[in-house]
């Protein structure tokens, strides 16, 4: 059962019937802040995540007598559009791309060195930096990767050594696996999924640091038809053109052997589909090498805080490896940091490609205009497979460049 807000910080204590001696507790967005407390926002990312925040503040307030006001939002905008003045609310804030790039402007800039982002991958400070200011913390990540359904596999007569790590290796693995109703590999029709292949092709819809709109390159144009030629020969398929309708269900159900998807796959497939045996493995290379999406959350210190040291205090314990560790384990993502990275790799062995994946992963473009140009890719995909991808992309390239310019 889901925690409700109000009961949240008292169920991390143990103590539901002594509220006052919580350090923090967590709030609807109506309710103001405790006076004199910090407030921290951040969206319901479910029960054990937000427990795991709040026992973390908790040990903040223990160790400095910083009293924290941890309020978990349902949209985490409205509350910045409101929280953020010459008198601030909200003094941190978990955030994802396209909210940093909204409110940038109002947050603290990081020094690089600083302990809350010294040890980040270097891919996560890419995707925290707008005009050249790191205005965020990254705090975890997701990536994509190759989920395997092994009873499909062993049953094809295909072994380890055939995980596919290029290209040619998952057409010919993807075609194999096709047969008795089954499709080999399964995706959604999304640039969250599909663009992938164009990172792998040495492309993308903009270069990494997103200044640059690179749709129409020859990176971006080899990786979206690699995928048209999966679709095309029969051995992929969109998932809502699969019984199932969506890919994570398509591969649950057993009617894709291969799934391009995120972690939040390995709690759908615990939650759901149980039964089903699966590796996960690196997405394959490309004409331009490895390549995958991330998925970033950070967060982001307000500028006007009037809690500002204290609020940069709390971001640094926080983002500590052994709170990475916990906090990341309990989201089902993987750590921000390096050190952190390590650590968890040793606990979950087993979704090891999702951290080897973000040493060579980018963010989706989140500058503002973005998201319209991608929903009309997105409608474009569905017909891939009769299509031109370098028309597609050609459209997406003169979109992006006119809010690029």
């Amino acid at each position: 059962m889901m925690l409700t807000r109000r009961t949240l910080g008292l169920t991390a204590l143990g103590l539901a019937a002594s509220a006052t001696l919580a350090a923090c507790s967590s709030k609807s967005q109506d309710e103001a802040t405790e006076e004199g407390k910090m407030a921290l926002i951040v969206s319901d990312a479910g029960e054990a995540a937000s427990e795991e925040l709040v026992k973390a503040v908790e040990a903040f307030t223990k160790e400095t007598k910083v009293e924290v006001d941890v309020k978990t939002v349902s949209d985490i905008s409205q509350e910045l559009a409101r929280g953020i003045s010459s008198s601030p609310t909200v003094d941190v804030v978990v955030l994802n791309p396209a909210q940093l790039s909204s409110y940038a402007g109002s947050l603290h800039t990081w020094d690089k060195d600083s302990p809350a982002v010294k040890d980040a991958h270097p891919a996560l400070l890419t995707s925290a930096t707008r005009q050249d200011k790191l205005n965020a913390a990254p705090r975890d990540v997701s990536t994509l990767a190759l989920f395997i359904n092994t009873s499909l596999w062993q049953a094809a007569g295909l072994s380890e050594s055939n995980y596919p790590t290029t290209w040619e290796q998952l057409d010919q693995v993807a075609a194999a696996l096709t047969s008795g109703g089954v499709v080999g590999l399964t995706l959604d029709a999304s640039y969250e999924r599909a663009g992938a292949f164009m990172i792998q092709g040495g492309g993308g819809l903009t270069s990494a640091d997103g200044t640059q709109a690179t749709a129409s390159s020859e990176g971006s144009v080899a990786g979206l038809t690699e995928v048209k030629n999966l679709l095309s020969s029969g051995s992929a398929a969109w998932g809502s053109d699969l019984p199932a309708g969506s890919a994570a269900d398509a591969f649950g159900q057993g009617q894709a052997a291969m799934v391009v998807e995120s972690e939040t796959m390995v709690k759908t497939l615990a939650d759901a589909y149980s039964g089903v045996s699966y590796t996960v493995v690196e997405l394959p290379a490309g004409s331009g090498g490895k390549g995958t999406l991330q998925f970033p959350t950070f967060y982001g210190v307000v500028e006007a805080s009037k809690h500002k040291a204290d609020a940069i205090k709390l971001v640094e314990y926080l983002t500590g490896a052994e709170r990475q560790v916990a906090l990341a384990s309990a989201a089902g993502t993987v750590p921000a940091g390096r050190l952190a990275g390590e650590t968890w790799k040793g606990k979950h062995a087993d979704q090891a490609a999702f951290l080897a994946g973000v040493e060579y992963s980018q963010a989706v473009p989140s500058m503002s205009g973005v998201s319209d140009i991608i929903a009309n890719f997105d409608n474009e995909l569905p017909g891939l497979a009769a299509g031109d991808p370098a028309g597609i992309l050609g459209g997406a390239q003169v979109n992006l460049q006119a809010i690029l310019s």
